[in-house]
């Protein structure tokens, strides 16, 4: 089942039970759960308003092939920022929880733009990721790292970049499609690791440019993720999306817990 598909359908309120090919170990992906999300909070929103921030919590494991329901709540709505939160839940308890914030954009002297895209190799000459250790979602994922640095190959980089599609692309673009692409990556840490080990997301920030819905879905979009820390089982990173020309479409922290 395609992404589109899944999503089109939350738009009308129709939740789709989603096929196992999404999952990721004993949960849905969480990438697609965000979307999913994501996708049910925009749907009363003002076209005007624009999402530029959400935070994402994983509560519990949110399981292929069982019906859910999605509660949507207006926690505020003024002038300006209109406040959604979303929940998933299944069999009685809640699997993960979404805040969102949709905001008007206003009239500003200021615009700060200080990003610059790291020049890391092209998609053509960096190494895809491929093989039977990925998880199942991959399935629906084209990504290839850029970064000399691998996931569970004992580096001391604690660094990790690449580009990143889906493999048959959406109808268009939107921040819902992106999203589901940028948890697409195992966390950063990973790359200290020496073998492979469970690894899960706690929670998840995400800031939006003001026109990060907008990108061509047919070109890969670069990635590049730091882990900041790693102790007693809890890592963090933060990370950096952009589209082939160089313009930011997102800044992603998330935080992970390891069991290794």
């Amino acid at each position: 089942m395609h992404i589109d598909h899944i999503l089109q359908e939350i738009s009308v309120g129709t939740n789709v039970v989603v096929p196992e090919n999404w999952a990721q170990g004993r949960t849905i992906f969480g990438g697609l759960t965000a979307a999913m999300m994501l996708q049910a909070a925009r749907v009363e929103v003002e076209p005007e308003r624009v999402l530029r921030a959400m935070d994402v919590n994983f509560t519990r494991p949110f399981n292929a092939g069982i019906p859910y329901q999605i509660e949507v709540e207006t926690l505020g709505e003024g002038k300006t920022v209109c406040v959604k939160n979303v929940r998933i839940i299944q069999e009685g308890k809640i699997r993960a929880n979404l805040r969102a914030d949709f905001c008007r954009p206003l009239a500003s002297e200021v615009r700060i733009d200080t990003f610059s895209a790291p020049n890391i190799r092209p998609p053509e000459e960096s190494l895809p990721m491929t093989g039977d250790r990925l998880p199942t979602f991959f399935c629906h994922i084209d990504a290839c790292l850029a970064s000399n640095a691998l996931p569970f190959a004992a580096s001391e980089d604690a660094q990790m970049h690449g580009w990143m599609r889906y493999k048959e692309p959406p109808e268009k673009s939107s921040i819902p499609l992106l999203v589901g692409l940028i948890d697409s990556w195992p966390p950063t840490a990973a790359t200290h690791y020496s073998r492979p080990v469970p690894m899960s997301t706690i929670s998840w920030h995400l800031h939006f440019t003001l026109d990060a819905d907008i990108f061509d879905v047919n070109d890969y979009l670069g990635y590049h993720s730091v882990a900041e820390f790693d102790e007693g089982g809890i890592s963090s990173s933060s990370a950096y999306i952009w589209r082939p020309d160089g313009r930011l479409l997102a800044k992603s922290v998330q935080t992970n817990i390891i069991y290794g």
